[in-house]
């Protein structure tokens, strides 16, 4: 298992129709790569959590086409899908005491590679206990 920091963007957007689709417009215009997503949403707002290939013109971009932008540090979690694992890493974040903000990924078949995104309470601590996990 092989885990790493990331700088995430954070944009609140209104839950109306075609705000997704302008982000994913704007960046693709300046050739910035969607890799990881996350949409939250509730009745008014929405909240889009994105990794992208380049974080600092990504910022730059939206804030500039109006848009509320937070950027923030998170782990990224790179394992191979296996039935437990995220009990296993669940687990050894709760024996230290550590909260998992919120957490999101995928995987296209079991046994698959998967790329876990995790906010967790205390990164630092969180990355050194899931460095030391078995794969």
């Amino acid at each position: 298992m092989k885990t790493h920091v990331e700088r995430q963007t954070t944009v609140a957007l209104p839950n109306q129709p075609g705000q997704l689709a302008e982000i994913c417009r704007l960046l693709s215009s300046h050739s910035i790569n969607i890799e990881a997503l996350s949409l939250v949403d509730s009745i008014e707002q929405g909240v889009v959590r994105l990794l992208t290939s380049d974080p600092q013109t990504c910022r730059k971009v939206l804030q500039a086409n109006g848009f509320y932008v937070i950027e923030g540090d998170i782990l990224v979690v790179d394992l191979f899908d296996r039935i437990g694992k995220l009990a296993q890493i669940s687990a050894a974040l709760a024996e230290a005491k550590i909260n998992i903000d919120y957490i999101y990924g995928s995987v296209e078949h079991p046994g698959a590679p998967i790329r876990l995104v995790l906010k967790a309470s205390d990164g630092t601590r969180a990355r050194a206990i899931l460095a030391g996990l078995e794969a």
